[in-house]
Order: structure tokens, then C-alpha cells, then sequence
């Protein structure tokens, strides 16, 4: 049994191995590419930078994770299912939707319907979460997850290695979880993104000299939703509904506060502005790289929670955890919706 456990272990090393080290590799050469072919962000008064970056930083990553997802399958002998293939044919759909609006931008609408595709393509494929017994709400459900969670992400890549420091903290609570579980090909998954996103950290933090771009950012939300359905399979108690949500809990506060903040403002949710709750965080201290670490602090504690709550999954342990959780959270909020920004 220890024997078979450390095989495993070696698995899941090797996967967050094989992430890590292509996109090492592979991010400077994507980095001269995006400057070559003009494929960089332009500076304007609501971006933070001041110089033209390149935006191709997705490539690296998605490149990385799917070497780490091949030479995972290979190593637990693991068969091309229909549900790896709907989870790789939606995260594809989703980083070429995200390609295209990086080059020549999308309207909010078409973004959302490529998104909603992708995620439909997931879910029919038969990753659902698995502990709803309504087939539709269950579909309906997982599909507002999926499409949340990827304009989540992409809304919290306003801020050098926000999104990419977050997958990180959230795969490594999610590999955690599915070891614990003996989820073994969802294990891979998390490493595979564990280790693409930190790699990718080594040029992405502040003052980051290559993007995720949109297609980036939405990859890896997309990437961390499906994982955190994955993650319910073979659960037998609906409380454990609570533990991805909390892994992923400040994405979904950040996505929250803004939409919420803008309704009430009598705003387009989709209008671009610096009242996110990293800009908000970074007024509030007077420094970009200071609020970074605090979301950093955050999602560590949101995950250390999730983590704490599958490992003792009681109803006692859901009630204690789900609402102190809650009300730090609507606390934050309250002190950031205060903070004066930069609107448009």
C-alpha cells in the first residue's frame, strides 16, 4: 500500500514537473514571438502598466498543462475518455475564444456564447457535479460554475500574477483533496496546473514582463472550475459542494463585488474600470505589489478552509466554517465598496 502510494506521489511529481519546466522553457521564446508579431497590450489610463507587454502568455501555459495531462495519462495508463475529451475540446474553445479577443477583441456577448459552448461541451461530456439528482438544475448549475468561474479569473487578471498566483494556491488545495480521495487523473489535472501557473509566475509577478492575456486567464479559470466539479465525483454528502467553493471563494467575491458595486452604480457589468477588489486593495494600502500578496493571504486561508472542511466533512464543521467565511467576506466587501476608484 505505502509502496503503491509512493508510485502515485511520483506521478503526480512528475506532472507538476513536466508543467513547470515547458513553460519555464517555453514562456521567453512565446515572449519574443508576442513582440515580433505585435501580439502585446497596449498602456491606457485604466491599464496599471506602462509599457507595451507581450499578451501571448497563455500559449506557454496551455502548452505546459496539456505535456503535464499527456505524460500523466501515460504514467497511471490512463484511456482517452469521453469526459477528458469534453474537458480538453471545451478548455481548447475556451483559449481560442480568449486568442481572438486578445488580437482583435470580442464583443461581451460572443465572448459569453463561446463560453457557454465550451462549457456545455464539458458538461455533456459527463462532467456535472454529480451530487444534484435533478439532471437539469444539475446541468444548469455546473454550467453557471463554469462560465462564472472563467469570467472570474479573467476579471482578476487586472494585476501582475493575480490570476496564475491563485491557480496555484487553488490547485494545490484541489490535488491535496483528490489524493485524499484517491481521484487520481483529477490529481494530475491539479498538478499539471500547479506547476504551469508558478512557472509562469517567474514572469508574471510584479513588474511582470509577459501577459496571460484573456485566452490565458480564461484557460485557467476554466481549468479550475472543471477540477473543482471533478473534485465532488464519488461524494456521497451534498455539504461537499462547500469545499470547492471555499478553494475558489475570493475569485467568486471578487466577480461578486464588482458586478454588485456597478449594478448599483448603474453601470455595464462588462465596462472597464480599475474597481476591482485588487485596484480597491491597492488604494486602500498605497501599493499594487503589497495587495497582491494580501489576495495571495486570502486565497491560502479560503484554501486551508476547504481543505479543513473535506478532511472533517461534518454538518457541525459546514455551519462553523461556511458562515465565518461568509461574513469575513461580506465584511471585506463592505470596507472595499468604500474605497474611492477609478470607474472607467
Amino acid at each position: 500500500m505505502c509502496e503503491r502510494c509512493l508510485v502515485l506521489g511520483m506521478d503526480y511529481l512528475v506532472a507538476f514537473s513536466v508543467a513547470f519546466f515547458v513553460v519555464l522553457l517555453t514562456t521567453p521564446l512565446v515572449r519574443f514571438l508576442a513582440r515580433k508579431t505585435g501580439f502585446v497590450d497596449v498602456p491606457s489610463q485604466r491599464k496599471a502598466h506602462r509599457r507595451p507587454t507581450p499578451l501571448l502568455g497563455g500559449l506557454s501555459v496551455l502548452v505546459g498543462f496539456l505535456g503535464a495531462m499527456a505524460m500523466g495519462m501515460y504514467l497511471l495508463r490512463e484511456p482517452i475518455t469521453p469526459r477528458l475529451l469534453g474537458f480538453l475540446g471545451g478548455g481548447l474553445l475556451v483559449f481560442l475564444i480568449g486568442l481572438v479577443d486578445d488580437r482583435v477583441g470580442l464583443s461581451p456577448t460572443t465572448k459569453l456564447c463561446g463560453q457557454l459552448a465550451a462549457g456545455l461541451l464539458l458538461l455533456f461530456a459527463g462532467n456535472t457535479n454529480g451530487l444534484i439528482t435533478n439532471g437539469w438544475m444539475d446541468i444548469s448549475l455546473s454550467l453557471l460554475w463554469v462560465v462564472g468561474l472563467i469570467n472570474a479569473f479573467n476579471f482578476l487578471d487586472n494585476m501582475d500574477g493575480i490570476s496564475s498566483g491563485i491557480t496555484f494556491i487553488a490547485s494545490c488545495a484541489f490535488l491535496v483533496i483528490c489524493v485524499f480521495h484517491g481521484q487520481m487523473m483529477t490529481a494530475v489535472l491539479a498538478a499539471a496546473a500547479a506547476g504551469a501557473s508558478l512557472a509562469f509566475l517567474r514572469f508574471n509577478f510584479n513588474p511582470a514582463s509577459i501577459f496571460l492575456g484573456d485566452a490565458g486567464a480564461m484557460f485557467m479559470g476554466y481549468v479550475m472550475a472543471s477540477v473543482g466539479l471533478m473534485s465532488t465525483w464519488h461524494q456521497s454528502s451534498h455539504l461537499f459542494m462547500l469545499v470547492p467553493v471555499l478553494i475558489l471563494g475570493y475569485p467568486i467575491f471578487d466577480i461578486s463585488l464588482v458586478t454588485m458595486t456597478r449594478w448599483l452604480d448603474g453601470r455595464g457589468i462588462c465596462e472597464p474600470g480599475k474597481d476591482h477588489s485588487s485596484h480597491r486593495l491597492a488604494s486602500l494600502i498605497a501599493s499594487p505589489r503589497g495587495s497582491v500578496w494580501i489576495i495571495y493571504g486570502l486565497c491560502a486561508g479560503l484554501a486551508l478552509c476547504g481543505v479543513l472542511l473535506c478532511c472533517r466533512l461534518t454538518l457541525t464543521s459546514a455551519l462553523i466554517i461556511g458562515p465565518a467565511v461568509a461574513l469575513g467576506l461580506f465584511w471585506l466587501g463592505r470596507l472595499l465598496s468604500g474605497v474611492p476608484v477609478q470607474r472607467s
